[in-house]
C-alpha cells in the first residue's frame, strides 16, 4: 500500500472527531475535548493500560489457530510497510477520532455495551461465521468497555484517546514488523 493512501486513511479516521462533534450539536471546542483533562495522570495510565492490553492480546494470538484467523490484517499491516512515524500517526488519528466519534457520540444513543459490540463488529473482529475470530474479538469488546464507561468516568476522554492509540501502535508495532509467528 502506498504512503499516500496509508495518510489518507490516517486522516479519514481523524475527520472522524469533526463529525463526532456535529453529531454532538457543536459543544465549545474546550469542553467538548475536556482539554482541561488532557495533562491527567489518567492519560498516562490510559497509555499503560493500552500497551498493556496490547501485548496481552499479542500473547493471547500468538497460535495457530489465531494466526490463521488474523492474517488478512496481518499481512495487509505488513504490506504498508509501516515506519514508527508512520505508525504512530495512524494509532493517534485512530485513537483521536474513533474515541470521539463512538464514545462522545455514539454513546449519547447508544449504552456503553453496545456502543463496543458496534465498534468492535465494524472493525470486523465479531464474525458470526468465524468463531476464532470473534473470540478474539470480545476480548476486544472487553477492552473497548473499559473504555466506554471511563469516558463519563473521573478517566475521561484523554484516558480513552490514551488507551486506543497506545493498543493500536502495539499492534501495528509487532504485527507490521513480524514476518512469521507473531
Amino acid at each position: 500500500m502506498s504512503k499516500w493512501k496509508v495518510y489518507l486513511m490516517g486522516f479519514v479516521t481523524l475527520l472522524l472527531a469533526p463529525l463526532g462533534w456535529l453529531l454532538c450539536g457543536m459543544p465549545e471546542i474546550s469542553q467538548f475535548l475536556q482539554l482541561d483533562r488532557i495533562n491527567s495522570i489518567w492519560t498516562g495510565i490510559g497509555i499503560e493500560y493500552g500497551v498493556i492490553f496490547g501485548i496481552f492480546m499479542l500473547i493471547l494470538t500468538n497460535t495457530e489457530e489465531a494466526r490463521k484467523s488474523f492474517s488478512g490484517q496481518h499481512q495487509l499491516i505488513r504490506d504498508m510497510r509501516l515506519s514508527i512515524v508512520d505508525i504512530l500517526f495512524l494509532s493517534l488519528c485512530a485513537g483521536f477520532g474513533e474515541e470521539i466519534l463512538f464514545r462522545v457520540a455514539v454513546q449519547q444513543w447508544l449504552h456503553p455495551i453496545l456502543a463496543s459490540v458496534a465498534f468492535v463488529a465494524i472493525h470486523g473482529y465479531i464474525n458470526p461465521k468465524d468463531w476464532d475470530t470473534t473470540k478474539y474479538g470480545l476480548l476486544v469488546c472487553l477492552f473497548i468497555m473499559v473504555l466506554s464507561f471511563a469516558i463519563s468516568g473521573e478517566q475521561g476522554l484523554w484516558f480513552c484517546i490514551a488507551a486506543h492509540a497506545s493498543y493500536d501502535f502495539v499492534l501495528f508495532y509487532f504485527w507490521g514488523r513480524n514476518q512469521g509467528s507473531m
